[in-house]
């Protein structure tokens, strides 16, 4: 079964992306409104650091509101994907594509120097995966996907460069934790990934 995220990864930073630059043709917003930003493009690299999943491209979806004191208020909703690798019971071996996201949100604090930023920002919320239940049939593998989901956290540390007014170009490196030892991670590793991209305001 396909993921039902996969739609709303492709649609939804095109959509932000098109209502920033429509905004950017009226009238200044509010105060309060010109503090939202969004990525208009944000890939990178995640590592699962799993023994069943290896590492694949990420693509990040994010909503930032920055106070005057330098806090920041963060969601996010991440999609990546990874290449499955499994054995069977019978010593088969089962290897796929397998759809990740996860949906958090949190708390940080930016430090700025004229137009340099340096951030962090912890975070938690869940996982949504894929897990195949596999069954052998007289040598047949049969293979339902049911969706999954579990707890995790991150930590990101960034650096931002305003190459124009409110438009930087950035990079952050991130690292997190799931609450759960199951299924493809066992391991209680940590998984760890970096992203680069271009944010803006949304207003």
């Amino acid at each position: 079964m396909k993921s039902p995220f996969k739609i709303t990864y492709i649609i939804l930073p095109a959509i932000l992306l098109c209502y920033s630059v429509a905004n950017a043709q009226v009238k200044p917003s509010s105060e309060i409104a010109q503090r939202f930003f969004v990525p208009a493009v944000q890939m990178g690299y995640i590592n699962h650091n799993s023994d069943n999943i290896s590492g694949g491209i990420m693509i990040q979806t994010s909503l930032e509101y920055r106070t005057k004191k330098h806090l920041l208020f963060r969601g996010n909703y991440d999609y990546f994907r990874g290449r499955l690798n499994l054995n069977t019971a019978i010593n088969q071996r089962y290897s796929a594509k397998i759809p990740l996201s996860e949906l958090i949100g949190g708390i940080g604090y930016r430090h700025t120097e004229k137009r340099h930023n340096l951030f962090v920002v912890a975070q938690s919320g869940f996982r949504f995966y894929e897990n195949p239940s596999i069954d052998n049939n007289n040598g047949n593998l049969n293979i339902d996907q049911k969706d999954a989901v579990v707890g995790t956290t991150r930590f990101t540390l960034g650096y931002e460069y305003e190459v124009f007014n409110s438009v930087y170009l950035n990079s952050e490196i991130f690292a997190g934790y799931l609450f759960h030892n199951k299924d493809f991670w066992q391991n209680s590793k940590p998984f760890y990934g970096i992203t680069f991209g271009v944010s803006s305001k949304l207003f």
